[in-house]
């Protein structure tokens, strides 16, 4: 009976989350056990903490046959961790749920419930950011709407990596081994029927977050570079502004000036103006060669075809110690 049963995949990012992983295993139990009629993998990705994670997490593994543990050799960031996970994953189903206990566990059988009735895609939106300051907020609604309206691939304001896949999203994801990623941005390009459902994103309870505001832009900036070209064209555009525009609005005065009587018009500003022209274009010019050397750099780092990731420590797999139910 228990060889019928599917097996769901819950992957858990975590990094410096020494005091979460038991509270987020103590809620997950009963979750697992409300979906009786699935098996459960529990894998958590440790991107080199530098607290008790490692300890914390090698005792959970011990404790429940369902938890596996990998470590990295270093820290090689939150969008590589996953792609482990996706590589790690043995599920008909994929969750991610981040070790840092924001995102609720209760929502598991919702998702499954959804998943069973023919999505593909389960993603979670935020509603409401009770770890946030407004300040915070702002910040984050500025990111999304940047990468809304910036990027090719339309992913929907506010959605989060609170999301389960099934396992055919799951394989393609494996296939994408470029070193910038974006999950989320790849998650939607892949297609698939998909769906979302709102829920409010809890307090952090162990622990500090270093997400601010600069990190929001930056998480935008690195999703419009990654699935977009149109910073590349908005120069392109900018720059014919520039010379057809104020060229010619330029060509136009000074015409005006050499016919027209000099009480009409000021005469043309001297040094200064053109020094504060000049200045100005140099610096524009700067900024479009920062935009182009951001490309040019991303080319650069996938010609290396280094690994996404390494492994330093592997436990054993969900499951090896005994059966996963």
């Amino acid at each position: 009976m228990n060889e019928a049963k599917r097996t769901i995949s819950i992957l858990v990012p975590a990094y410096n989350e020494a005091g979460n992983l038991p509270r987020l295993h103590a809620r997950l139990i009963p979750v697992m056990a409300q979906l009786a009629n699935y098996r459960f993998e529990v894998i958590i990705l440790d991107n080199c903490s530098e607290d008790g994670t490692r300890e914390v997490a090698l005792g959970l593994c011990q404790a429940d046959p369902r938890l596996s543990y990998v470590r990295y050799s270093r820290n090689f960031g939150y969008h590589a961790s996953l792609a482990c996970g996706y590589d790690e994953a043995r599920g008909d189903a994929v969750l991610v749920l981040v070790g840092d206990l924001q995102e609720p566990p209760e929502m598991l059988p919702e998702m499954v419930r959804q998943w069973e009735g023919g999505a593909e895609v389960v993603c979670g939106v935020l509603r409401t950011r009770n770890d946030h300051t407004w300040v915070k907020s702002l910040g984050a609604r500025i990111a999304y709407r940047l990468i809304y309206w910036l990027t090719d691939c339309k992913i929907p304001p506010d959605a989060t990596d609170f999301r389960l896949v099934d396992r055919q999203v799951a394989d393609a994801l494996r296939q994408m081994r470029e070193p910038d990623r974006y999950l989320r941005g790849l998650v939607h390009w892949v297609g698939f029927k998909q769906v979302f459902f709102p829920y409010d994103r809890e307090s952090r309870s162990y622990g500090r977050s270093n997400w601010g505001v600069g990190a929001s832009i930056m998480m935008a900036v690195h999703a419009v570079l990654c699935f977009s070209s149109k910073p590349l064209r908005l120069m392109t555009y900018f720059g014919l502004l520039v010379t057809c525009g104020a060229a010619m609005l330029t060509a136009v005065y000074l015409g005006l000036y050499w016919l027209a009587p000099s009480w009409v018009l000021l005469p043309a500003p001297g040094v200064m103006t053109l020094c504060v022209l000049v200045l100005f274009m140099i610096g524009l010019n700067a900024v479009f060669l920062g935009i182009i050397g951001e490309y040019v750099g991303r080319i650069y780092d996938q010609g290396k075809g280094r690994p996404l990731y390494i492994v330093a420590e592997r436990s054993p797999p969900a499951g090896s110690q005994g059966p996963i139910s």
